[in-house]
C-alpha cells in the first residue's frame, strides 16, 4: 500500500497533514473553552437564582436570593450573572426595599 502512495514523502506529508488538523482542532476547542470561561455562566445556572416558582405556577422574586447573589458577586467575578442580576434587581425595585 505504501509503494502505491509514492513512498516515504508521501506518508509524511499525509501524517503532517494529520497531525497538523489535529493540533487546529484542540486549539480551537480550547479557545471556545477560554472565551466562554471568560464571560462567565447565566445567572440561572447558580443556586442563588432571585425567582421560584409558587404554588399557581406565577414566578416570584425572592429578596434573600438576590442579597445572596449580590454578595457573592461582590466577592467574585462573573460579568454575565452580575449583569443579569442587576437587570433584575433594577425591574422589581430592588433599591427601594434593601435601603434602610
Amino acid at each position: 500500500m505504501i509503494k502505491g502512495l509514492g513512498g516515504d514523502l508521501t506518508v509524511n506529508v499525509i501524517a503532517s497533514i494529520i497531525a497538523s488538523l489535529v493540533l487546529l482542532a484542540a486549539g480551537f476547542l480550547w479557545g471556545k473553552y477560554k472565551e466562554r470561561r471568560k464571560y462567565g455562566r447565566n445567572l440561572e445556572d447558580y443556586d442563588f437564582y432571585p425567582f421560584t416558582i409558587n404554588r399557581e405556577n406565577f414566578p416570584e422574586f425572592n429578596l434573600k436570593d438576590f442579597r445572596l447573589g449580590m454578595h457573592y458577586f461582590l466577592k467574585n467575578n462573573d460579568y454575565t450573572a452580575a449583569r443579569q442580576l442587576i437587570f433584575i434587581g433594577e425591574q422589581n425595585n430592588v433599591r427601594v426595599q434593601l435601603e434602610p
